[in-house]
């Protein structure tokens, strides 16, 4: 099969075309490419340079192709307008332009972030959308843009990860790096508010798995590791892995507001977008699980990294590549 990727020169997206490259389900696989090919320099892929906004490009991309991974998009930005075009508009206006070069398997990645944050279990399908950011209302929009598009012979998965974690990956790498600096970040108590995650190879395992379910209709899947996770378990675990010890900071909603407001400002004066602002601090301190049980039972996903496993690699990685 021919498979064509967005988004795979990122974090998620580069797992993701290695993974197809090394399939032998694909034997081509196609790589939307707007500046550099960052990690997948010498690997085996045809390059389709251009933008979400290239309609021909994505053009040439679509063009014969059997499976399309919609993995580009964006996760910060300033405001609500820069996350539904890159987000909501340019998905859609995809979707559209495969249908008109006959693709008709698609699998879209989502996130747990569309459906807003659990209260006491984890979140399902079946559970009402509320999203309390500007990235997750686009999450949610795209969402509602796919199903208004879809055609009846389409299959589109929608898939919704938790918190993904690996190498490569550098927003969560920021509670690694204070770890090694002998500072633990602790959301809540420690024990509540859990958090679903899940290991970047297991995420790929599932889009994979997605795409072999070719029934037509628009079908969402969350895709997370097993179980959920207490931030007191992250921080034993991330302690033994780096043998060493740090200082918890527990993070209480009130303060943690305002210190995301301040660095706020001091960020406005200089242009500039803030590693934290008011909105991602109110969705930090917040319960984010999700359940895969969907996934299991329908594309006979089953998550293969256990959280000690996932962050000892990932933190193996860091090292290697002197990120810590």
């Amino acid at each position: 099969m021919k498979a064509f990727v967005t988004g795979g020169t990122g974090f998620i997206g580069s797992h993701l075309v290695e993974a197809l490259i090394k399939s032998s389900d694909y034997d081509e696989v196609r790589c939307l490419v707007r500046n550099q090919e960052k990690w997948l320099s010498g690997h085996d892929f045809k390059q389709i340079s251009g933008d979400l906004n290239d309609l021909s490009a994505l053009g040439d991309g679509l063009q014969g192709v059997d499976v399309l991974f919609h993995v580009a998009g964006i996760v910060k930005a300033p405001t609500k307008k820069e996350f539904t075009q890159a987000n909501v508009d340019a998905t859609e206006n995809l979707v559209r332009l495969a249908q008109k070069k006959g693709v008709k398997n698609l699998v879209i990645l989502s996130s747990l972030a569309a459906a807003g944050p659990s209260n006491g279990h984890p979140k399902t399908e079946r559970d009402p959308m509320e999203p309390v950011s500007m990235y997750g209302e686009s999450k949610k929009e795209m969402e509602d843009a796919i199903a208004r598009a879809a055609s009846k012979e389409e299959s589109i998965k929608i898939i919704r990860p938790p918190a993904v974690y690996g190498p490569r990956e550098d927003q969560i790498f920021s509670f690694f790096q204070a770890f090694s600096k002998g500072i633990c970040p602790i959301v809540g108590d420690g024990n509540n508010p859990r958090v679903s995650m899940v290991y970047v190879s297991d995420l790929v395992d599932g889009i994979m798995l997605a795409a072999e379910k070719q029934e037509a209709g628009v079908h969402t899947y969350f895709i997370s590791g097993e179980g959920t996770h207490s931030w007191n378990e992250i921080k034993a675990i991330t302690g033994r892995v780096l043998g060493k010890k740090a200082i918890p900071i527990k993070i209480k909603p009130n303060i943690v507001k305002k210190v995301a407001g301040v660095i706020e400002n001091v960020a406005s004066l200089f242009g500039k977008y803030p590693v934290i602002n008011r909105e991602k601090a109110s969705e930090l301190i917040l319960e984010w699980t999700c359940s895969p049980a969907k996934a299991e039972k329908e594309l006979n996903y089953r998550p293969k990294v256990s959280l000690a496993e996932g962050i000892s690699r990932t933190i193996h990685w860091y090292k290697m590549h002197n990120w810590l």
